[in-house]
């Protein structure tokens, strides 16, 4: 307890990890508490991940906001900093092209393919859309505005936990996972949506995970006598006398999973370079004391 220095044990029969994905703090709405601590705790114990390859999901929003709904996207043009129509650039297909052009310059778009009932209907259905908008001062369906692609890694990625059976336990005995904690590939291979697949698994795998764990937590195997060991190792147990700086460990990772070519365009030399990197820093950090 960082508030009072105490320490407390919870002996649970069984646990859920229901932690949502990791994006990195991408600055992407909603995603600065999803850090993957359910993924690094499960790990460290013992828990195989499954398709991490799939991590590399960016979402489409204006520059100047955190709001990555994409839907809307479909209605619009995408256009360079000469106010030229981007051949190819689009939400659904095209974001490749986004991503290209980005590396060397600024997008814009523009929602003018919505007619006047379409754009009605835009503003019922998402209306938290339109925020940023109406305090910049811009109508998003006449003027052109910058947007970006923001990493929301396995939050709309489909990598995470592997599940083994039905009840969504891990490889981990008594261990369980549930929502973008958990792989998504048994529903929807290497994609997801936002709200859709997404929304939908999370309502399921919670259920079945918090049925199966409390099967498990009443079975004889979760009360026979166990020994705890623990489990947490970086940033939790002292390993090292020098300390770790955290905003430079992250801006680290950064600097390894936000740019485009090395997330989206994915090619071998450069993945190399980057996993020696990482390594690198995860050895360091494993030899440091928890940060201040």
């Amino acid at each position: 307890n960082r508030q009072t220095g105490e320490t407390w044990v919870v002996r649970a029969g069984a646990v859920v990890i229901a932690t949502g994905g990791c994006a990195f703090l991408s600055k992407a709405l909603g995603c600065s508490v999803l850090t993957g601590d359910g993924q690094l705790m499960a790990a460290e114990v013992g828990a195989a991940m499954s398709g991490m390859e799939f991590s590399n999901a960016y979402g489409l929003g204006p520059a100047f906001s955190s709001v990555t709904k994409s839907l809307f996207y479909n209605w619009a043009t995408f256009y360079d900093r000469d106010g030229q129509a981007i051949e190819g650039a689009g939400s659904s297909r095209g974001r490749s092209v986004i991503a290209q052009n980005l590396q060397t310059q600024p997008v814009f778009a523009c929602i003018d393919r919505a007619d006047a009932q379409i754009r009605a209907w835009m503003r019922t259905a998402q209306p938290n859309f339109f925020v940023s908008f109406d305090r910049q001062g811009i109508d998003p369906f006449t003027q052109h505005f910058p947007v970006t692609l923001r990493l929301e890694g396995t939050v709309r990625g489909t990598g995470g936990l592997n599940l083994v059976d039905p009840t969504c336990a891990t490889s981990v005995a008594g261990l369980y996972a549930a929502g973008d904690a958990a792989t998504r590939e048994l529903i929807c291979g290497g994609f997801t949506g936002g709200g859709s697949h997404n929304a939908a698994w999370a309502l399921s795998s919670g259920f079945w995970a918090g049925a199966g764990a409390a099967a498990f937590g009443k079975d004889a195997r979760s009360r026979a006598s166990r020994t705890l060991r623990r489990a947490g190792g970086v940033a939790i147990a002292t390993r090292g006398a020098e300390g770790s700086d955290s905003q430079a460990v992250v801006s680290a990772v950064q600097a390894e999973v936000f740019p485009y070519e090395r997330n989206w365009f994915r090619e071998g030399p450069v993945l190399e370079a980057s996993l020696a990197r990482l390594d690198a820093l995860w050895t360091r950090l494993r030899h440091s004391a928890p940060a201040a």
